[in-house]
Formats: structure tokens, C-alpha cells, sequence
């Protein structure tokens, strides 16, 4: 079978599977120039005729070079009788006012992305075409499988999914990069090379040149079995994704998007888990890491009422009323404010709002002494310190809230009080305060005193202090 009648029959193959264009429909080729797109863009041709429109993208990031490539496309369909369009984005300059110059591929990505579907809309193409391989497919497969994924990853690249409005599909997704080469040898066709693909530097090049070799030594078949497992998974994927929208559907609560925890832990964890990102992604938000799965079910499973912990995206899991939900962070911000506290410390037994309690004596004064040992006090007392302060101090001594970036010198070094809350509880976190004097903050409770108060002669109040889970 020579490599024309190959690549033709992995495009019927393909789209007989997984149904990706029919006769007489209008679709758009994303055309690079390099083999993989020409192959598909000839072969496309030669089955929809005038109904296959071609489009280029000059990123403007390789000069002169890139010039060439889009007048060699051009060139390539004026030769053939294909309706060409191409557009030029200085991802450079996107980049720059979009990343502050960084992310460059991911800006060119989503350029290219965005002026595709623009152009399908144009010329009324609901298809448009992507000359992805079985070769693509398994590099991707690997490349997830190194940095470390679940059967999403593992899926590889969809053989059609949608964009915008319209759809993009991939009928050379069966074809190995060998037999691309090789219909382009067949046809007397050249095609563009970027130098930059060869560059095992980057991590995609280097799993292609280096590791995929090894790998068919093993099975030089590599590329169709793992296409065929990626299609397998696809279908695993599709059913427990399947019940997680059926789960969502009967459970979900209108006003938040509320689910019952005990209804979430009873789930099975892979449906769980598919559940809690589409509930995540109404709330605004798309990505959830496996760290930050395991922190909302120990919330699910804490059960504490009103507890909520901040998830990337600036997004909230809230436990409420026995079901959780997510919400912008934002929604909260007048709760937090409605928390936050700076007062004088007066002498005697405080109490601020329930967060701690204190009690101030002057030296010699009657008090209750409590030692090293935690006081019964309250049950609950999880934290107790004895302070000795110079007297100038305390005339002015104020407590409030912990800030993100508050810091101070005990030991002969500056303190980041975030840093030396590491390993501390939740309670401690959010909640331990920090006392202050005309200075700034002169003591966080558990560590010592600012170094010039830790010094001071002079020494005659005593400050009692007690930190309480609630």
C-alpha cells in the first residue's frame, strides 16, 4: 500500500470513528506549511474540493523566515486553486501587553486559536481542520505522563471538540509523521521545516527526538497503540464524566450550585472529583490540582460549619449548612472586614470578640500566676504565654490583626510572621493577632519579643495570654 492510499484511509478511518466532516461541508485548514498541514490540506482538497478553504498565521516571531512561510502557503494554494487567506499577529508585542513579555507560547496559542474561529465565521466554515498526528498524540500522552496527570491527561488530543461556534476536528489524527512524510514525498510536494523543531531543549522536541526512538525499539508500533489507548481512556473519561453530570443534575442546588457533603463523600472519588471541578469552574475558575482536591474533601469531611478555605483563582470552598459551594472570594471580603480589630489593650481580663483574652498586671500586683503548665481555664485553651514588658510599653499597647506582610526583629533578624506561622493550625493562622506599640509590633504570640523591648531594663508589667479553638 503506498503512503497516499495509507494517509486516505486513516482519513476515512478517522472520520467514519469519530465522525468529523461530510461531503459538501465547508471546512477551514489551519495551514503552517510545514508536512503535517500540507498533507492534510492536499488530502482535503482532494475530497471537498472548492468546499476547503486554507489559513495561515504569521506569528512574527522568526522574521524573515516567517515571511517565507506565508508566502510559500500562498504560493502552495494559488498553485492549486485553494481559497488562501492569511493574517500577521505581532505575538511579540501580545505577549508584552498581555504577560509583561512572557508566555510567548501560550500567546501565540491563543492568537492563533481566536483569528481560526474568526475566519471560520467569514467564510461560514462550522469545521475547522488541524493537522494533529498519532506522532502529536503520543508526545502529548508522554509529556502529561512525565509531568504527572489523571485519565484527563492521558486522553491525549481530542479528535474533535468545539470552538467557538464551530468545531475543530483533526482527520489526520491516525496518521503517523512517517507516513505524512512519506505522501509528500509520493506527491513531489516540499514543505517547510522550522529549525526550532529540532531544538531538544525544548521538552516536546526532546521526547520526540530522543525519547520516542528508544520507545519503538520496544514496539515500533508505538504510535497506533497508544492512539488506541487514548481512545479507550476517551471512553472511560466519557462515562464517569457522564455520571458526574447526571449527579450534578439531580443534586445541585439553584442558588449557589450547593451539593449535600454527606451526598459528595458518598461518591465515588473519581466522580467526586469531576464534580468538584465543574462546580469550581461555574464559581469562575477552572484548574483544581491534586493538593487542592485533597483540601476540600478534608473540609467535606471536617463537617465545621461556615468553614471555607481559598483556592487558586482567588475562589472559595465554603461549607455551609451541610452542603459546600464555591464562591469568588470577593463575597466574603465584607465578612472579612466585619472580623478585623485594632484596639487598646486595657488592663484586665479582655475578651476581642472571641478570639483571644488577655490579662495585664502591674509587677507585684495580686495575680493568678499559671507557670508553663496550659491553664483549666476553659476546656478549650489551646495556647498559653507569660510576658514580662517595660512599663513605657504598655501605656500604649494596642493589639489587631495579623496582615499578610507584617514582620519584626527578634534575635538579631527581621521575622516574615506568615514564614514562622508554617506548620502552625488554621486557628493559629487566621486568627492569632499581634500586639503593637508606638514602634510598630513588638510581640506574636508564641515567639519572643522585639529585641529592643526583649532588652529593656525596665520590666514591671506582666501579660497573660490564652488563645481558644472556636
Amino acid at each position: 500500500m503506498t503512503f497516499t492510499e495509507q494517509l486516505l484511509l486513516h482519513i476515512d478511518e478517522a472520520n467514519k470513528k469519530f465522525g468529523l466532516f461530510s461531503a459538501g461541508e465547508r471546512v477551514l485548514v489551519g495551514f503552517s506549511g510545514g508536512a503535517d498541514s500540507l498533507a492534510l490540506l492536499d488530502a482535503l482538497h482532494g475530497l471537498l474540493g472548492e468546499n476547503v478553504y486554507a489559513f495561515h498565521v504569521n506569528h512574527m516571531l522568526r522574521g524573515t523566515e516567517a515571511d517565507g512561510d506565508e508566502l510559500f502557503c500562498r504560493n502552495f494554494c494559488e498553485q492549486r486553486g485553494i481559497s488562501f487567506c492569511s493574517k500577521r499577529i505581532d505575538v511579540a508585542a501580545l505577549s508584552r501587553e498581555l504577560h509583561g513579555g512572557g508566555a510567548i507560547e501560550e500567546t501565540a496559542r491563543d492568537a492563533r486559536y481566536a483569528a481560526l474561529a474568526e475566519e471560520s465565521r467569514r467564510v461560514g466554515a462550522k469545521k475547522i481542520a488541524l493537522a494533529h498526528t498519532a506522532s502529536d498524540n503520543a508526545e502529548t500522552v508522554l509529556f502529561n505522563l512525565a509531568r504527572g496527570t489523571a485519565l484527563a491527561g492521558l486522553r491525549g488530543i481530542p479528535p474533535k471538540r468545539a470552538h467557538a461556534d464551530a468545531e475543530i476536528i483533526r482527520p489526520i489524527i491516525l496518521c503517523t509523521r512517517e507516513e505524512i512524510e512519506g505522501y509528500c514525498r509520493e506527491n513531489g510536494m516540499e514543505y517547510r521545516t522550522d529549525a526550532t523543531n529540532a531544538d531538544v531543549h525544548y521538552t516536546r522536541n526532546f521526547i520526540r527526538h530522543k525519547i520516542i526512538p528508544l520507545m519503538k525499539e520496544i514496539n515500533p508500533a508505538l504510535c497506533a497503540r497508544i492512539s488506541a489507548t487514548s481512545e479507550a481512556l476517551r471512553a472511560d473519561e466519557d462515562f464517569i464524566s457522564g455520571e458526574a453530570k447526571r449527579f450534578m443534575a439531580e443534586s445541585c442546588g439553584e442558588k449557589h450550585g450547593e451539593v449535600a457533603a454527606e451526598k459528595l463523600m458518598a461518591l465515588h472519588k473519581s466522580v467526586r472529583r469531576r464534580v468538584l471541578r465543574a462546580m469550581y469552574a461555574r464559581a469562575g475558575s477552572e484548574q483544581l490540582e491534586e493538593k487542592h482536591f485533597a483540601d476540600v474533601e478534608k473540609l467535606l469531611a471536617s463537617g465545621k460549619e461556615g468553614a471555607r478555605i481559598i483556592l487558586p483563582g482567588k475562589i472559595a470552598a465554603v461549607l455551609k449548612n451541610g452542603a459546600l459551594y464555591f464562591a469568588p472570594e470577593a463575597n466574603f471580603a465584607e465578612e472579612s472586614r466585619k472580623a478585623e480589630f485594632f484596639m487598646r489593650v486595657p488592663r484586665g481580663a479582655c475578651d476581642f470578640d472571641g478570639i483571644f483574652a488577655t490579662v495585664l498586671y502591674r509587677k507585684g500586683e495580686e495575680s493568678t500566676e499559671l507557670g508553663n503548665v496550659i491553664a483549666e481555664f476553659s476546656e478549650n485553651a489551646v495556647f498559653k504565654a507569660r510576658v514580662e514588658i517595660p512599663e513605657s510599653t504598655a501605656e500604649v499597647l494596642r493589639v489587631r490583626n495579623r496582615e499578610n506582610r507584617d514582620t519584626y526583629v527578634f534575635g538579631g533578624m527581621t521575622r516574615t510572621i506568615k514564614k514562622l506561622l508554617t506548620g502552625s493550625t488554621e486557628t493559629a493562622k487566621k486568627k492569632r493577632p499581634v500586639f503593637c506599640d508606638r514602634l510598630g509590633i513588638f510581640w506574636f504570640p508564641a515567639f519572643r519579643l522585639r529585641d529592643d523591648v526583649y532588652a529593656a531594663e525596665e520590666k514591671t508589667y506582666i501579660l497573660h495570654y490564652f488563645e481558644y479553638e472556636n
